[in-house]
């Protein structure tokens, strides 16, 4: 008697699962995995399965990676188990680190963030101890689990002709899958994406966090920019250095650890309180000073990178690569510390953190200057620690001790740089148990109450301590200048819910105008009486024109301060990025203002041209320029 059809059936599929039994098992564990990494990073997953159901491939170009991770190690240890419990561990660690980061800093992990894990950890350790506690908890677990499966799991080592055939085809596989469909910038466009495409978050959002992890791998490298010419940059650096620096005041510059503006809101009140901005916003009314925002290159993090733009008139932005911009500094930089202290001053760096962080003890020299101190060579964190970093109160006794000593013994003009740290982030239980230092009439819970209590008690700090430095300065009869900045936003544990709470313009699904305000400081330029008779801000100002706005880019700021302080010829770099200025006062990559402070989603044919030769200007000074005048 013949064999039913669908017993017949049925037994084929029982001897194909059994013959093909380990294969089967990785395409299951590779579509659980990216089921998992959906499920952590999402925040559309009905929207998401809606798409993907439109759009198998979307699915498919998700699950690829991890079926080729399980395989290659699967080959290469020979061991199934451990095969599937690393590449599990390896994607469940990207999914909560992408997670993470999206909330402090709206902003989706990239692969240049695994070159960063020796600052990441630097960070994490001031995390409040339950989160403490639940990030190493968490990395223990993926470890022990690893260390478990390898020792535990059968060993079914394949012959090793077999192994290094599997290794090869998964190998060549990998990198034809990568060249032909990760690379694809034009593919990976044209999948939908929810909301604005812009913000990074929702490419991810929509198209997954693997497959759009490995298309930023492809795109993130650094090219000369398109129509990059070496001569006419080599031309324009070798013209002959006229510089007119007839006033030369103490510049004593200081970028505030996510100094912001967040208390100047209609919804709070700090009539009870101490304004946590009153010095600053007394320095900048009145007529010694000049006054604004600056946008930078990152919300919530990413410091760093604008000490880069304001340091060097470069734009991180147009570097296109998730690394920190520091990271591409290997030689003497023509920055303005380098540019001041070619005419007569004596630059100094001060951060009290670790001189590693960010690479700041070499780049610091590489920028010119002359001396640096880190938290390593001058502080204790001991002792004047709070909140897990060197505080506002010892910091500024470090540059009024160094301004002082300059005064007493030296007689040429001090370029001081200094990067605070106290109110970096998170802000969760920062200071211990504060009193509310704010009223508001918007219902917030008490760890939100608590949340921005924290943040507030750091600006606070801060600003009194900018008070202590114009009080020093106004009593000295030596011309000294103050320029101050907040380096980002600060990101919060909660998100962006106090941003829409709170009301806020600032939306990165929202207008043009509300999407640059994510990356909006505000900025004080201030001189002192001795100052202001030698050049007065109010006069140079005019022939700066800022816009009525105030609103600039980070990279304009330290030319500003020259072109303010009539250096005229100082670079000209700086020369140029003052001029431009007028046509494209503030940008991003997708934003553009012009002189009047119209918005727009696409650039101007001379707004492009000034993106294009700031681009290749940059690109050389980083890449090709072999000698710094």
């Amino acid at each position: 008697m013949s064999e039913p059809i669908s017993d017949k059936k049925e037994n084929q599929m029982v001897r194909f699962l059994k013959k093909h039994s380990l294969w089967v098992l990785f395409v299951a564990v590779s579509v659980f995995v990216t089921g998992l990494v959906f499920l952590i990073t999402s925040n559309h997953l009905f929207w998401l399965a809606i798409k993907i159901v439109k759009n198998p491939t979307l699915l498919f170009l998700n699950i690829l990676p991890v079926f080729l991770l399980i395989g290659l190690t699967y080959f290469l240890s020979g061991r199934t188990a451990f095969s599937i419990t690393l590449t599990a561990a390896f994607f469940a660690f990207l999914a909560v680190a992408d997670k993470v980061k999206i909330i402090m800093r709206q902003e989706p992990l990239l692969p240049g963030d695994l070159a960063l894990a020796k600052e990441a950890l630097a960070i994490v350790k001031n995390f409040p101890h339950f989160q403490h506690f639940l990030v190493t908890a968490f990395l223990i677990g993926l470890l022990a689990a690893m260390i478990i499966s390898f020792y535990f799991s059968k060993n079914e080592k394949p012959s090793w002709k077999t192994r290094i055939l599997g290794c090869l085809i998964f190998l060549l596989t990998g990198f034809g899958a990568n060249a032909y469909w990760y690379a694809n910038k034009d593919l990976y466009d044209s999948y939908p994406v929810i909301e604005s495409p812009y913000f990074e978050v929702n490419q991810y959002n929509s198209k997954g966090l693997i497959y759009s992890f490995c298309h930023q791998y492809n795109i993130s490298r650094i090219t000369p920019p398109e129509g990059y010419n070496k001569s006419t940059f080599e031309q324009l650096e070798a013209a002959p250095s006229s510089t007119i620096a007839n006033n030369k005041p103490h510049i004593i510059m200081i970028m505030g650890e996510a100094f912001s503006d967040l208390s100047n809101n209609e919804n709070l009140n700090f009539t009870n309180y101490r304004d946590p901005l009153q010095n600053f916003k007394e320095m900048a009314g009145s007529e010694n000073a000049v006054s604004g925002k600056i946008v930078v290159p990152g919300f919530g993090g990413g410091t760093s990178n604008t000490e880069y733009d304001v340091l060097t008139a470069c734009s991180t932005r147009y570097l296109n690569n998730p690394l920190p911009s520091y990271n591409f500094i290997h030689q003497p930089f023509d920055a303005l510390p380098r540019r001041l202290e070619q005419i007569g001053y004596e630059t100094q760096a001060i951060h009290p953190g670790y001189q590693w962080f960010y690479n700041r003890q070499n780049v610091y020299p590489d920028l010119g200057f002359d001396n640096s101190y880190f938290l390593e060579d001058s502080f204790d964190l001991e002792t004047q620690g709070l909140g897990g970093y060197i505080n506002e109160t010892v910091t500024m006794d470090k540059i009024l001790e160094t301004l002082d000593t300059h005064l007493k013994t030296k007689d040429t003009p001090l370029f001081s740089f200094t990067v605070t740290i106290q109110n970096h982030g998170p802000y969760d239980n920062r200071y211990g148990i504060l009193p509310q230092n704010f009223d508001t009439t918007i219902p917030l819970s008490d760890a939100e109450k608590n949340l921005l209590t924290q943040y507030f008690k750091g600006i606070n700090d801060a600003d009194t301590e900018l008070g202590r430095l114009r009080d020093y300065a106004q009593a000295s009869t030596e011309p000294i200048v103050v320029v101050y900045y907040g380096d980002h936003l600060p990101g919060f544990s909660n998100g962006m819910d106090f941003f829409r709470l709170l009301d806020y313009p600032i939306d990165p699904n929202g207008t043009l105008e509300e999407r640059l305000a994510l990356y909006e400081t505000p900025f004080l330029i201030w001189q002192n009486d001795a100052a202001k008779e030698q050049c007065d801000f109010t006069e140079t100002a005019k022939q700066a024109d800022l816009p009525e706005s105030g609103v600039i880019s980070a990279e304009y700021l330290g030319a500003l301060l020259t072109q303010l302080l009539e250096m005229k010829g100082i670079s000209p770099l700086y020369d140029y990025v003052n001029e431009s200025r007028q046509l494209l006062p503030a940008s991003t990559s997708n934003i553009f203002v012009d002189g009047n402070g119209n918005f727009s989603d696409s650039a101007t044919d001379e707004q492009k041209e000034i993106v294009r030769k700031l681009s290749a200007w940059q690109y050389y000074k980083l890449f090709d320029q072999s000698k710094v005048k």
